[in-house]
């Protein structure tokens, strides 16, 4: 039996182009539907209007992307106070009537898209410039963007790119599903054509952040797809050769600009290695997260929702995730706090010759200082409780692409790509000296991504890096690792802390750091040790950078494919209450994967 849902998606083409006011841009409540299969959107105004009403229909999802990518995470949980239907999503308890199941808008926008991409007149030109295709590329974005949600969270689902008008078109694409690698490897070649491309400008109002950046929803396709290959190539074309961006060094006539580099910076704690803990800056510009502004440093792509109710849809995420009186309903999991306190913070001095004079650390420090961006404990009357802020304000923006993100993508994709390279080094009987060398360096750079990312952009011996020594310790400072962003710089090499801290609190890649964290004696650490050492960093470093903001249960989904190991996903969720609270029957119950996705309503 079809779904109720997926047919009224399906057979409700809004007329999202055909609206009579400016002020009825964001309404796609119509009850008219478009059933003519010759009719072409042939006007800017079409365009417009129908780019916009999809763009509405986009917000239709906004709050269902984190509730579902967080909820049946390791790094949220739920309490008496919770509703039914969110705990039930947090125990992996799908029953028919949970309000977070329904397919039906996503199919809308997918639908609404496939109709405006067929009938829009791409051709047509206004002082020769063709005014339909920032459009046309925009809607390609949006669309591939809902189909990655509906896999990620489904599974295999109803796959077409032809707008459906009639139940001969239903019968058809209803039965014809695909998995997430089969819908990466039909849409990636339809957007690659269009990745320089602009998006449409409609005003301040509607920047060209609300768009999916065609290159980076590409890139993540691939990711989830395995073609490691693409995803490591389009993740170093957007963050090393983007012509969006400049980084700016120096000062007066020794200013330079480096192009096409998107820096990451802004850590939020600093520490001078006193008995004190590290001053902490948890709203800082370059730190600009949900809820509290989509503009900044940071944000790359977010959905835009009213600030209230009388303007049109507004975000539920505030009231879910944001406590102030211990009435929690989604809050940040005890695991998620236990790997928040490990983390430590670190200072060295260093002379003038930058050789290492003293080194301190300190569990003083309070673990890593991203969790003070919207956990913290109170007191009030006597009374001590936690309070959770993530979302805070009216929750304008839902952020789903950042910086700190994509460089932790690229660096799961370059780690994935080294362990391929290295199977094709043993395939050749250990005689491709090339995949040899370039799965050492993929992996190594995947790591550096994690403590000093300027290793990666300004490689060492390369003539960029050569050209530019007088900007070192500048540009360090703008293309750090992201786990500097929570404990400060950690540009150490192993010779600057040996026996001097314990492996867990510095960042190196040698067997005993593996060995600790594995449980491999040193002597046997081999190169797939190495790598699962860097992706369960870069898992954890996923957790601590983007906590509750929608993407932990795909992440997890991720590495758990790619390393054929269902653990990786059903431990953590499972000890998410933390290690004396293990839920055993929830851990048996996702050791099996078909549990992991919810049913198509």
């Amino acid at each position: 039996m079809k779904s109720k849902s997926f047919i009224v998606a399906l057979l409700t083409i809004s007329t999202l182009g055909l609206t009579t006011s400016c002020a009825d841009m964001f309404d796609i409540d119509s009850t008219r539907v478009v059933y003519e299969k010759d009719h072409n959107l042939d006007s800017t105004a079409d365009s417009v209007y129908t780019t916009l009403g999809v763009l509405q229909g986009v917000r239709q999802i906004a709050d269902r992307y984190v509730i579902l990518g967080e909820v049946r995470g390791d790094l949220c949980e739920v309490n008496e106070n919770t509703k039914t239907s969110l705990r039930n999503l947090s125990n992996f308890n799908f029953g028919p009537d949970n309000e977070y199941l329904d397919v039906k808008d996503y199919y809308a926008i997918i639908n609404n898209c496939n109709y405006a991409l067929e009938k829009m007149d791409t051709t047509l030109t206004i002082n020769n410039k063709r005014v339909m295709t920032d459009e046309y590329v925009a809607l390609l974005g949006i669309r591939a963007w809902t189909y990655l949600q509906l896999a990620i969270n489904y599974g295999d689902v109803p796959f077409f790119t032809e707008p459906v008008t009639d139940m001969a078109g239903l019968e058809f694409v209803s039965s014809k599903k695909m998995g997430i690698k089969e819908i990466a490897e039909n849409l990636v070649p339809q957007l690659v054509p269009y990745f320089d491309y602009d998006f449409p400008y409609f005003g301040t109002s509607i920047p060209q952040n609300v768009y999916p950046i065609l290159r980076l929803v590409a890139a993540e396709l691939c990711l989830y797809g395995g073609d490691y290959e693409n995803a490591v190539k389009f993740y170093e074309e957007y963050l090393m050769k983007n012509k969006k961006f400049t980084t700016e060094v120096g000062s007066g006539e020794d200013k330079a600009y480096f192009n096409g580099f998107v820096s990451l910076a802004g850590t939020s704690s600093t520490w001078d290695g006193q008995i004190t803990k590290p001053n902490r800056i948890p709203f800082s510009e370059n730190y600009s997260t949900t809820g509290s502004g989509a503009g900044g440093y940071e944000n790359l792509c977010y959905i835009t929702m009213e600030a209230n109710s009388a303007k049109g849809l507004i975000s539920e995420l505030p009231n879910l995730f944001t406590s102030f009186d211990n009435k929690h309903y989604l809050y940040p999991s005890t695991s998620w706090k236990e790997l928040s306190a490990k983390q430590v913070i670190y200072n060295a001095k260093e002379d003038k010759d930058g050789n290492v004079t003293s080194f301190k650390s300190s569990s003083l420090a309070g673990g890593d200082m991203r969790k003070d961006l919207y956990y913290h404990t109170v007191s009030e009357e006597g009374e001590e409780y936690d309070r959770y802020s993530k979302f805070s304000g009216n929750s304008s923006y839902i952020v789903y692409y950042r910086r700190a993100i994509t460089y932790l993508r690229y660096a799961e994709a370059m780690s994935a790509l080294a362990s391929e390279m290295d199977k094709a080094w043993e395939a050749s009987a250990y005689t491709d000296t090339l995949a040899f060398e370039a799965s050492r360096t993929y992996a190594k750079n995947a790591f550096y991504m994690l403590k000093d990312a300027y290793q990666v952009f300004f490689p060492e011996g390369s003539e960029l890096r050569e050209d530019n020594k007088r900007f070192e310790k500048e540009l360090q400072k703008k293309f750090i690792g992201v786990h500097a962003r929570g404990t400060g710089p950690v540009y150490l090499d192993k010779d600057a802390v040996y026996n001097k801290v314990a492996y867990d609190a510095v960042y190196v890649l040698e067997p005993a750091a593996i060995s600790n964290r594995l449980g491999v004696a040193d002597t046997l650490v081999s190169f797939n040790d190495s790598i699962r050492y860097i992706d369960e960093l870069i898992i954890d470093e996923l957790a601590l950078e983007s906590t509750l903001e929608g993407n932990r249960f795909g992440d997890l989904v991720r590495f758990a494919e790619r390393h054929g190991d269902v653990d990786i996903l059903a431990k953590r969720v499972a000890g998410r209450k933390g290690q004396e609270d293990f839920d055993q029957e929830l851990y048996e119950k996702l050791t099996d994967k078909s549990n992991w996705y919810l049913p198509l309503k």
